[in-house]
């Protein structure tokens, strides 16, 4: 087995290529893994891939984490064992929810492939993240040490104001990360396309909710807790709340749906069936009533709607910035001048557009 050593905070890491097979996650997460690496390649250029030296690894941490590294010339993307696992343990249960066929009608036989896909999902939204923040220069661009992570960990800038100036910058490089991710999952929803509606209707709820769960995890396992959204400014937070990921998520998936198969009925039946499933779930499933509870509908209310919008139109401003670092440009989009409100902070809704 490959192996390799990096430097992260003055420690060291060893790097593995596969999980090693005393963990009970490893032929789930190899196998996963090996396909994924096939795949790397494609994402962009021959030349800039070449010029990336990008590596996927894993390494022997309980914890879920994931990281890009950027040492001796060399590219690494980590997934830690707890990460590999603790996505397993998402797609269990959310398989075993007792009211699940409300929301999707799984066979016996056909739920092994359905676990699969979705953890194939999984990984490769979360991969696709971190090669995100090396080909947008995230890594490149920043002094000293070139390492990006999913943890948590309390601010070392005591200025409040600089904090948060600090952590809005974070979330910025997280959309934009996100918002690779999503390009990489949507061009691969489009490869799977199929004249039959139902095939794109079950490939897109299964891509949507799989990124749900990615959020939820990262959301519930690096220590960050968003209880409170409403009585905070977004800037208190180093990430966006994980609703705000998914709203973003879904205009990202509707571009490039839309970019290739126009904006017709069919695309937007597709996505209005992601979205729908992933609210189903969270109400009817896991039976969450109020609204701080819910993740994806938080992206509703006047608050959501303005986070979404300060992030898209404030990535926008940073882009010709991460351009001077970026191994391939960044596309620039257009700003977001106004989001449709449905819900206020306590989940009653409201008409407001």
């Amino acid at each position: 087995m490959k192996k390799a050593i990096i430097t992260c905070s003055n420690s060291t890491i060893e790097l593995y290529e596969f999980v090693e097979d005393f963990y009970l996650v490893s032929q789930k997460a190899n196998t996963a893994l090996e396909l994924l690496r096939q795949g790397l390649p494609t994402w962009v250029s021959p030349e800039k891939y070449d010029e990336m030296k990008i590596s996927l690894w894993v390494y022997n941490d309980t914890r879920a984490n994931a990281l890009c590294h950027y040492e001796n010339g060399e590219n690494y993307i980590a997934l830690s064992v707890g990460l590999l696992t603790a996505f397993w343990n998402e797609v269990e249960d959310f398989v075993s929810q007792d009211n699940l066929t409300s929301v999707f009608k799984i066979s016996e036989e056909n739920r092994p492939t359905f676990m699969d896909n979705i953890y194939f999902y999984m990984l490769n939204f979360t991969i696709a993240h971190e090669y995100g923040h090396i080909a947008h220069g995230h890594l490149r661009e920043q002094k000293g040490e070139k390492s990006i992570d999913e943890m948590f960990r309390m601010s070392d800038v005591a200025n409040d104001k600089d904090r948060k100036a600090k952590n809005w910058t974070t979330q910025l490089k997280e959309y934009d990360a996100d918002s690779f991710a999503v390009t990489i999952q949507a061009v691969l929803f489009l490869q799977q396309w199929q004249e039959d509606i139902r095939v794109n209707l079950a490939n897109f709820d299964k891509m949507f909710i799989a990124n749900y769960l990615c959020f939820r995890t990262f959301a519930e396992k690096t220590g960050r807790k968003f209880a409170d959204y409403f009585d905070k400014s977004i800037d208190e937070y180093d990430h966006p709340h994980p609703g705000i990921r998914m709203y973003y998520s879904y205009i990202h998936y509707s571009y490039w749906i839309g970019r290739f198969r126009d904006f017709g009925e069919d695309t937007m039946t597709i996505l209005g069936s992601g979205s729908d499933a992933v609210i189903s779930y969270e109400k009817n499933v896991l039976g969450k009533e109020k609204i701080k509870e819910c993740y994806y509908s938080v992206a509703f209310t006047e608050k959501g709607a303005q986070h979404v919008m300060n992030l898209h139109n404030g990535w926008q401003e940073k882009i010709e910035h991460f351009n001077e670092y970026a191994y391939m440009e960044i596309e620039k989009m257009d700003t977001i001048d106004s989001m449709p409100v449905s819900l206020d902070k306590n989940g009653d809704f409201v008409n407001k557009n």
